[in-house]
């Protein structure tokens, strides 16, 4: 059992390569105040443009205390803000604000160094692999 689990396990060693790439990221974007969850929801509201908190959620795969407890810090650092005039109901949509879009493009240099070192560590078949797999996640 102790051979499986260290010879197979795709948990264990999906979680590896993740903890590493968010370090990689986590130390190259500090500078900016963000952490690399923090810079993909930037990235991924503005492509969004105006979204609900659902929505943001949905298209990052990401539970709905995680999300909640990452959007808050954003708020609150001006990141993002709701939108008052597309409110419905329950639902506050939100979109990058001014401060946030500035912030992404700003640290858009150090998300390449990143990505440049990502790449090197996984090499290329490292990251075809990554991208095809992830491609093929749904998101709905």
């Amino acid at each position: 059992m102790l051979r499986e689990l260290e010879d197979a396990c795709v948990i264990s060693r999906a979680r590896l390569i993740s903890r590493v790439m968010t370090n990689i990221f986590d130390e190259e974007l500090r500078p900016f105040g963000l952490v690399s969850s923090q810079h993909t929801l930037l990235g991924s509201i503005m492509r969004m443009g105006v979204a609900t908190r659902a929505e943001v959620g949905r298209a990052n795969c990401l539970d709905r205390s995680t999300l909640t407890r990452n959007l808050k810090l954003m708020l609150d650092a001006g990141w993002i803000e709701e939108v008052p005039d597309k409110v419905q109901g329950r639902q506050r949509p939100l979109r990058l604000s001014k401060a946030g879009e500035d912030l992404l493009f700003s640290s858009m240099p150090a998300w390449r160094a990143g990505q440049e070192r990502a790449s090197k560590l996984l090499g290329q078949a490292g990251l075809s692999a990554i991208k095809t797999v992830a491609d093929d996640i749904p998101r709905d």
